[in-house]
């Protein structure tokens, strides 16, 4: 896991803090907890829900679901 916060999120995946914090709302990711005032998420949580949005994939609807997807397409990639 790797911690980011939605501003830093947003840089990585070139969109904006406040998208992240809907997909974080929407999608309940995984918080790992706060840096002063700020959220922290999982960076890897946030990318799925980029990539299935990019390719026209339903979301998985929890983080899990979502942790085997990602497990599925490191496999798929080897």
């Amino acid at each position: 896991m790797t911690p980011v916060t939605a501003r830093q999120a947003a840089e990585r995946l070139e969109r904006e803090p406040c998208t992240i914090r809907q997909w974080a709302h929407r999608y309940k990711v995984r918080a790992l907890g706060r840096a002063g005032r700020e959220t922290v998420y999982d960076y890897g949580d946030l990318a799925t829900i980029e990539w299935c949005i990019w390719d026209g994939q339903e979301v998985p609807a929890t983080p899990e679901d979502r942790d085997e997807l990602r497990a599925a397409r490191r496999e798929t990639a080897t």
